[in-house]
Order: structure tokens, then sequence, then C-alpha cells
């Protein structure tokens, strides 16, 4: 067998463990899912999906798949945007990912507590984080901030938008409306309060 059967054989039993946990996560549950059983519905033993990751590994890069997906597909639709309010926009711009909190809030809780615990680093959220700032600022600046105060509420706003979706996810329960009205607020408080404003 070459190195390279190897890697494609390697990539296909990864991608066979995340599919049968990703099926397990949805029918059964993160909490009602066990690593033997993941094991079992991809064919492998035990070992194989430790190799892969432990249970929170493999939900983080399963959630990490969904954004990045998301992230991609945003391209496409950035082009297509309408000019509105800063507020607006700004909040377009978050609206996928908060979709994909508010799909599955069991899983979303968990995912959002294995990425507290430190044990495990979800890679898409920074370099989405750098992402999602600069194009803040720049509707910022396109309303008319001057680019530093952009800057500045452009982290002011993200931080926001995280802690709503941390805060939503550990809430404990399926209605984010709450979350999602106080990431509202906080955007619109942020954008309509910058320096300089007239009002």
């Amino acid at each position: 067998m070459t190195a390279a059967s190897r890697s494609e054989q390697k990539e296909a039993t990864r991608a066979r463990v995340l599919g049968a946990a990703e099926r397990l996560f949805g029918a059964r549950g993160y909490a009602s899912t066990t690593v033997r059983d993941i094991a079992a519905d991809a064919g492998v033993s035990v070992g194989t999906v430790m190799a892969v990751g432990d249970k929170a590994a493999i939900l983080v890069e399963l959630f990490d798949r969904r954004i990045a997906a998301l992230h991609a597909a945003r391209g496409a639709r950035e082009a297509t945007r309408t000019a509105g309010s800063p507020v607006d926009e700004v909040l377009t711009l978050f609206a996928p990912f908060v979709e994909v909190f508010t799909a599955d809030q069991d899983l979303a809780r968990h995912y959002a507590a294995a990425l507290v615990s430190g044990r495990h680093r979800a890679g898409v959220f920074d370099e989405l984080a750098g992402v999602l700032r600069r194009e803040i600022a720049e509707v910022l600046t396109q309303h008319g901030f001057a680019p530093a105060a952009a800057e500045r509420a452009a982290t002011a706003v993200h931080l926001a938008y995280l802690g709503t979706l941390f805060m939503g996810a550990g809430s404990g329960t399926d209605d984010l409306g709450g979350p999602v009205t106080d990431l509202v607020a906080a955007v619109e408080f942020i954008i309509e309060n910058r320096e300089g404003n007239p009002s």
C-alpha cells in the first residue's frame, strides 16, 4: 500500500467516524451518544474513534466544519447584499452563524462547554473573528465611522456577538429570543453611540 492510499484510507475512516458521530448526535443527542456507539456505527474500533478525537473534540470539529461551510457560502451572499442601516447590515453578517447555534441547542450547549473547558480549540473561530471584525469595520466606515472608531466598534460588536452565542448556549433553554434581543440591543447601542454621533 502506498503512502497516498494509506492517507486516503485514513481520511475515509475519519470521514466515517465524523459522519457516524453527526448522525448519532442528531438522533440521540450528545449526552446519550458514547464513543462505543460512534465506533459501532462507523464500523471501526473505539481506538480508531479516539484517534480522531474524544467525543468533545469530534463535536468541535463537526461544528467547525458547519461554521466554515457557512463562512465560505457567505462570500457569494455578500456580493448581493443590499445597503441598509448599519445595524441591519452588521446583524446580517451574523445571521447564518446564529442560525447554526439555534438549530440544535443541545449540541450548541455542548460545543460551547467544550470550548470553555479549554481542552478543545475551535480554529475556525480565530480565522472568522478577523474576517467578521474586518467586515463590520467596513460596514461602519461606509456609514461614516472614522476608521479607528470603526475598528474599536467592530471589536465591541464581535465580542457582544460571541457573548450572545455562549450565553444562549448556556441558558439551558431552547428559546434564544432573549439573547438575540440582547445582541440587537448591544449592536444598536455600540453603533448609535459612536464617537462624534450627533444624536
